[in-house]
């Protein structure tokens, strides 16, 4: 979907899976994203099934063309909203504006 920078150490230590988050985490590190003018490009997620293995679920939210990064951040808070489960973990991308 695009590049993802390092981690910020505040959010490693957090993630259940090396890049994957709870929704809270994930909005947490939403507003990261929206506070140090990164551009956010788009989200996964993942479901734990009952054999505790994760599956990638096919609704992925792509904002790599979109130009007002307000307005992503405020889809990938909605894309969290509606995708929010038990035994759910997303994947915010993102990119440095800087690059």
């Amino acid at each position: 979907m695009g590049m993802q920078q390092k981690i910020p150490p505040q959010f490693a230590d957090r993630a259940e899976r090396r890049v994957w988050f709870t929704r809270d985490d994930a909005d947490r590190l939403l507003n990261w994203i929206e506070d140090n003018g990164q551009r956010f490009l788009g989200m996964e997620v993942a479901e734990k099934q009952d054999d505790e293995a994760w599956v990638l679920l096919p609704d992925t939210l792509d904002l790599s063309r979109q130009t007002d990064n307000f307005e992503a951040v405020r889809r990938g808070r909605d894309f969290l909203r509606d995708y929010d489960g038990e035994g759910r973990m997303f994947e915010p991308l993102w990119q440095d504006r800087e690059q």
